[in-house]
């Protein structure tokens, strides 16, 4: 059962096509058995989230008995399918925090709760560290960091990760009705707070460079963070960093054509996979 268990997880984060994929393929078995299952829950969770086939009062019921299927995994409960029965073994020989499974659900109830729209500062950072820091911080306790550095190292990269993909994502989401840009952005440059005009708006690529500088600092945080963490314990953070910084340096400092989506081609990844291992 458990090898099925594994191998049904492993169809989930494959078909995302993630680039998240080759940093978590190279970690030690039951390392990369656990964030395979914690990027699965991830997938799914969020998944629900952008449903456009499904009402917000089912996505609400999704998500309330994702809540409770945590609550059982740490009271212990007989786990009923493959990608919980995965999450209890990550949950027990890595002793991750409920409270980090919680927070990522309760990130994606605010984007079902209402069409988040220029949240404020306040709001927009309890997103990112809702959907992104709780991530990091479950998959920081997966590579065998427990310290408060650590802690900050997951941060600023799940900050970063997730400012990247405010501004790639920029077109997906207006289309599903969504702006994750601040209001103190939008206030700044005195734009009307409309979602239909603002594609229109002279100051959007002002704006997401300004978004993507701030992403940049974060990164150049975490890598000063870095300096003093065990470098084989982050070689997986640091391989996906890679990939996320390839990704905002074909965005930053440049002229933004948000409705075509950024990626990476396939001989991109590969020259990072190259001078990742080359670097090492």
């Amino acid at each position: 059962m458990d090898l099925e268990d594994q191998l049904n997880v492993e169809k989930i984060v494959r078909k995302s096509k993630t680039s998240f994929f080759w940093g978590m393929n190279i970690l030690p078995n039951n390392q990369k058995r656990a964030m395979f299952a914690i990027y699965a829950f991830c997938r799914e969770v969020d998944d629900i989230a952008d449903n456009e086939k499904i009402s917000k009062k089912y996505k609400k019921i999704k998500l309330k008995n994702w809540k409770s299927n945590i609550d059982k995994l740490y009271s212990e409960e007989l786990a009923k399918n493959f990608l919980l029965r995965e999450l209890l073994f990550s949950i027990q020989k890595y002793n991750l925090l409920k409270k980090d499974f919680l927070s990522i659900i309760k990130g994606m109830e605010m984007d079902v709760k209402k069409n988040i729209q220029f949240p404020s500062r306040k709001e927009l950072n309890l997103y990112c560290d809702r959907v992104a820091v709780s991530v990091g911080n479950l998959s920081i306790k997966v590579f065998g960091i427990h310290s408060d550095i650590g802690r900050n190292y997951a941060k600023y990269l799940g900050r970063a990760f997730q400012l990247t993909n405010i501004v790639r994502d920029f077109h997906e989401d207006f289309l599903r009705k969504r702006c994750y840009i601040s209001s103190e952005h939008i206030k700044n440059f005195r734009i009307k707070k409309k979602l239909n005009e603002l594609p229109k708006s002279p100051d959007l690529q002002n704006i997401f460079q300004l978004i993507l500088n701030e992403a940049d600092q974060l990164f150049l945080l975490s890598d000063k963070t870095a300096l003093n963490l065990n470098k084989k314990k982050i070689r997986t953070p640091e391989m996906m960093k890679l990939f996320y910084r390839s990704i905002h340096k074909k965005m930053h400092m440049k002229r933004i054509n948000f409705k075509k989506k950024t990626r990476l081609h396939f001989f991109e990844k590969i020259l990072i996979l190259l001078k990742f291992f080359y670097r090492r």
